[in-house]
């Protein structure tokens, strides 16, 4: 058996949270980070790379603090041919109450080389509606909060084609503590990572902040390890949190100017 071609994407908006998010997936794959890609547009990005077969797709603000046991998701989705695999975006935690098709893209693991095999952007696209969901064929495990089967997301048409072409494996996860945040589980049921949400809103919103600060802390203790950010990097992101400030700053004028012209 050939040796899998993996490679870790992450669509990142924030490079003071990609660095911390990658500081815990100390795996021994390549890297690639995507900035400016729409929320769709960011999987077609992904399948163009041919050099891999394989992708862990994970956010910013999603946190892994036992990469043994997302070691062993990985072999178990490979092994046994998934090509998908993620939390379904409703019916499992309260936050997320859509579709229980479609994988939320926290993160997924995807088999981007039988992807690329059938795609078809016509097919995908003829998504407009969504299709009939069935929920004596879904694991009750997993329809344990309310859901609805709606085109909530640009990225559900891409999802939902994958769920009618190939297999998927659904994981569990539960509500974190700060009653914001999820802890994902793998196949076993045992929980490696933990998303925060609300990632757009850090270094902006006092709350989430710290409250994402945290869970990065028990992350940290659960891997015994702690990040450090150096001199340049902490120049670098204040940097960064002026500029973007700035930018949101003249959207809201410019969208004031534009209600005041109306």
């Amino acid at each position: 058996m050939n040796t899998p071609r993996i490679k870790i994407y992450t669509r990142s908006m924030n490079p003071a949270l990609y660095k911390r998010a990658m500081f815990f997936m100390d795996l021994p794959y390549p890297k690639v980070r995507l900035t400016g890609t729409t929320a769709d547009g960011y999987f077609y990005k992904m399948l163009e790379d041919t050099e891999a077969d394989w992708v862990i797709n994970i956010d910013e603000d999603a946190f892994v603090f036992d990469l043994d046991k997302l070691k062993n998701l990985i072999n178990y989705v490979i092994e046994n041919d998934y090509v998908n695999c993620g939390m379904p975006d409703g019916g499992v935690v309260g936050i997320r109450s859509y579709s229980p098709i479609v994988t939320n893209p926290y993160f997924n693991i995807l088999n981007t080389k039988k992807i690329r095999e059938q795609f078809s952007m016509a097919e995908i696209q003829s998504f407009s509606s969504h299709p009939i969901f069935e929920p004596t064929t879904h694991p009750k495990n997993l329809q344990k909060t309310s859901y609805s089967t709606e085109i909530a997301e640009p990225f559900y048409p891409f999802f939902l084609w994958i769920s009618q072409h190939f297999k998927t494996l659904y994981l569990d996860a539960e509500n974190h503590t700060d009653h914001y945040s999820t802890c994902l589980k793998n196949h076993l049921g045992e929980s490696f990572l933990i998303h925060t949400w609300f990632s757009r809103t850090y270094f902006f919103n006092q709350f989430h902040t710290k409250r994402i600060n945290e869970v990065i802390h028990y992350c940290e203790t659960k891997i015994g390890k702690q990040f450090k950010e150096s001199t340049i990097m902490k120049i670098s992101n204040f940097g960064w949190i002026i500029f973007t400030f700035a930018n949101q700053q003249r959207r809201k004028i410019r969208r004031w100017l534009y209600s005041f012209k109306k």
